[in-house]
């Protein structure tokens, strides 16, 4: 019989790669990003063939939508090419 945590091993490393990948995705978004859009950048993750940007507030999503061609160019400029669509929304918990 294994223990418990031989078993959730395989689940935590897989759950840490994909945080890892979480992370270093939204700190490339927001160096792409023209201004101010960049601090309010929460998290940035794939969906098939889209970007999921989440940000702070609807005002800052409508922001970034604003220069969401812009940040397109420059992400496949720097080698971020899986996707071929951007998606802009709220970040859940936010006020």
């Amino acid at each position: 019989m294994k223990s418990l945590g031989e078993g959730l091993g395989p689940l935590f490393t897989d759950l840490a790669r994909r945080a890892k990948a979480s992370i270093e995705l939204t700190d490339k978004v927001r160096r792409a990003l023209p201004g101010e859009e960049k601090e309010h950048v929460l998290s940035a993750v794939y969906r098939d063939d889209t970007l999921v940007v989440g940000v702070d507030s609807a005002a800052w999503a409508a922001r970034v939508h604003y220069v969401q061609q812009l940040l397109l160019e420059r992400l496949h400029a720097a080698g971020e090419t899986q996707f071929t669509k951007i998606r802009i929304k709220v970040a859940a918990g936010t006020p």
